[in-house]
């Protein structure tokens, strides 16, 4: 078992008893359900560039780059232990299973780099490196696993006090899941796999028996990557890692080229059991 995941099991193991037992003189909610999410990031969610390199006389001519890569997120698992301190005020635990699939299709030709000192009286030369890089689409599934805490807040009941609207908001980590060659190398999100995460939602509770309810909620999530700044996103073949494919063969983004953060939004119904 990986040390990120054994992490998250214990700390769940250490605070879910806890909020049981400090819950039996109040309301404690255990649930689990499924939904379907979408990217709200346009830059994340299709993306695709084409360039060719013709120099000031039009005497030569390179072909460059073509990339396509396209991100979808698809259905999501949760499960939660719900807290309520009173009639108005909760916390909610949630792990959160996001599943998505990342789509690539990328031919690098080649590469320009300056060679010289630039400035105003030798400006520099682009040299032109071949690389004929190749490759057909492909598809390749990755995922988020996250924990995240949560106050909620009911502030309207109707339907004979059996149907509620809240809203809530909270803050946890996650662990970002794919193939490190085809996905988190290449894919805007980067190769780190942990970080922080976000999430605001809102929705109906509805109590079917005194025991038993659904919950109905819509929610965005957004998940932060970096926040170094003087930041600027690479589009062209400069958002590639020049070096490192001809010291080890391999594809990878430079750090300019990956997102500070990424942003989605779903719906998901669940079903709650009160303890």
């Amino acid at each position: 078992m990986k040390p990120k995941s054994f992490l998250v099991i214990v700390i769940s193991l250490l605070i879910l008893p806890s909020l049981c037992q400090a819950g039996k003189k109040r309301e404690i909610i255990f649930g689990f359900g499924a939904g379907y999410s979408l990217g709200i990031d346009g830059s994340l969610r299709k993306y695709e560039f084409d360039e060719t390199y013709r120099d000031s006389l039009g005497l030569y001519e390179y072909k460059l780059l073509y990339f396509k890569e396209q991100a979808e997120m698809k259905y999501c698992l949760n499960f939660n232990i719900q807290y309520f301190f009173n009639k108005r005020f909760g916390l909610q635990l949630e792990f959160n299973q996001q599943k998505a699939s990342y789509f690539s299709h990328l031919k690098w030709y080649g590469s320009l780099y300056p060679d010289g000192i630039p400035d105003t009286q030798y400006p520099a030369q682009d040299i032109y490196t071949e690389i004929n890089h190749i490759e057909e689409p492909y598809s390749k599934p990755w995922s988020l696993s996250s924990l995240t805490l949560s106050l909620i807040h009911p502030f309207w009941t109707f339907g004979n006090q059996r149907t509620c609207a809240y809203i809530s908001g909270g803050a946890g980590f996650y662990l970002l899941s794919g193939d490190k060659e085809f996905v988190l190398n290449r894919f805007r999100l980067g190769p780190k796999k942990m970080s922080y995460k976000f999430k605001i939602g809102g929705g109906f509770k509805h109590q079917l028996s005194p025991k038993l309810g659904l919950n109905l909620r819509i929610f965005i999530e957004s998940i932060i990557r970096y926040s170094r700044r003087g930041y600027a996103l690479f589009y062209g073949p400069d958002q590639f890692d020049l070096d490192w494919y001809l010291s080890e063969g391999k594809i990878g983004r430079v750090m300019g080229a990956i997102v500070r953060s990424y942003t989605y939004g779903g719906i998901d119904l669940s079903l709650e059991f009160k303890l």
